[in-house]
């Protein structure tokens, strides 16, 4: 799983979007 900072997370449709450490891929 990538870490990194949450942007945003719907828990309804149970997906997000993290904004990785380092700004990699």
């Amino acid at each position: 799983m990538a870490t990194g900072t949450v942007k945003f997370f719907n828990a309804q449709k149970g997906f997000g979007f993290i904004v990785q450490d380092g700004g990699g891929p």
